[in-house]
């Protein structure tokens, strides 16, 4: 079911923005919108697509609760919405009709991890998927026009999840896990004690492994990335070891034999509560968000050194647009920041029960 907004603008009481910034503080041009999956206030999964005035375009109910979305640049208003593990599938959404175009489905042995990026020339959809009765992350090449499976690549590991197109766009690098599951055991790790996650370099044309790195806990699951302009890997971790074990969370890779750590004090590892959500890089700062430690966090990308948090309780979402970052609460909060300056905020008429989930997506509308 779908609900534009001259419906939610009526029944405001449905879905909305708990919070909204000043729409003269908006850097989303008036062709774009951001999209996130979400949930109403009775709990019910969706996506949404919202404007830079705090108005939902469209919402479209989704089958259970969904993960990331991609754009489509061929398709103005379109975006796939990828299923949370271990759900089996990703729908290609029109948020200007609130239509779901084409509903895709996993492979019968294998469900998504949550994640996909398209080929340079948008001709091949890259996803990560787990083959689970093999215990085998996948990276799936489907075509664009079709959504049809064209082969299927080892992923270097298990629990392959965020993926990226490096800049020569050729190479997809894919940040695994290492934690074992199966749909059979929900959400349950299988395998907390021997997981050996990596980041991975992969071949788009063959599949072929260029390259696979370790971080030095074997218990530091990787999860999210993001790539900066000159090549730079940034990725964050989960930690699934003892509470009380701090480790850095943050790592980056750009041509080293190992992955390079960042550095914060004690304080901040455990402020953060093992735990990484978005990751995203503009510039020299690296955003990263921290749903269980309620805050957002600040590093400098040329130092490899903390520079600040900012407290936000239960953000994970990230997003850019032009010169602007985004960031989206589970509590239904959107926050507009340029560089690391909060803009000025208001309260609006839009005081409806959305709460955001992991992350958001800029789109083009038309």
């Amino acid at each position: 079911m779908a609900i534009n907004r001259r419906q939610l603008i009526v029944g405001a009481s449905q879905v909305a923005l708990a919070t909204w910034f000043l729409p003269s503080c908006s850097k989303l041009k008036p062709e774009q919108w951001i999209v996130s999956t979400c949930n109403d206030k009775n709990g019910q999964s969706m996506a949404a697509a919202f404007n830079g005035q705090g108005q939902i375009i469209n919402t479209v109910n989704l089958p259970a609760r969904g993960h990331d979305s991609l754009a489509l640049p061929h398709k103005p208003g379109h975006a796939l919405v990828f299923a949370r593990r271990p759900d089996r599938f990703a729908l290609e959404i029109d948020f200007n009709t609130g239509t779901i175009v084409k509903h895709i489905q996993s492979q019968a042995d294998s469900h998504f991890y949550g994640h996909g990026v398209f080929s340079n020339d948008l001709k091949y959809l890259y996803t990560t998927e787990n083959q689970y009765d093999k215990k085998r992350g996948l990276i799936v090449v489907r075509d664009t026009q079709t959504y049809q499976v064209l082969a299927r690549f080892d992923s270097g590991g298990i629990g392959p999840h965020e993926l990226a197109l490096m800049p020569d766009n050729k190479t997809i690098v894919v940040a695994n896990g290492g934690i074992e599951t199966h749909p059979n055991h929900a959400r349950k790790k299988l395998n907390i004690e021997t997981m050996q996650p990596n980041l991975t370099y992969l071949d788009t044309n063959n599949g072929q492994i260029l390259g696979s790195y370790s971080p030095p806990d074997h218990q530091l699951s990787l999860r999210h990335l993001d790539v900066a302009e000159n090549g730079s890997v940034y990725v964050g971790a989960q930690y699934q070891g003892h509470h009380s074990n701090l480790k850095p969370l943050l790592y980056s890779h750009k041509g080293e034999t190992q992955l390079r750590p960042f550095q914060a004090r004690q304080q901040q590892w455990q402020n953060m509560q093992q735990y990484t959500a978005s990751v995203l890089v503009k510039d020299s700062l690296l955003y990263v968000s921290c749903p269980r430690g309620a805050h957002l966090s600040y590093w400098d990308t040329r130092s490899h050194q903390f520079t600040h948090q900012q407290k936000m309780r239960d953000v994970s979402g990230l997003a850019k647009a032009n010169q602007q970052i985004y960031a989206s609460t589970g509590r239904g909060q959107l926050t507009a920041l340029l560089d690391d300056k909060i803009l000025a905020m208001q309260q609006t008429q839009y005081m409806l029960d959305v709460k955001f989930d992991n992350h958001m997506t800029v789109i083009n509308a038309v």
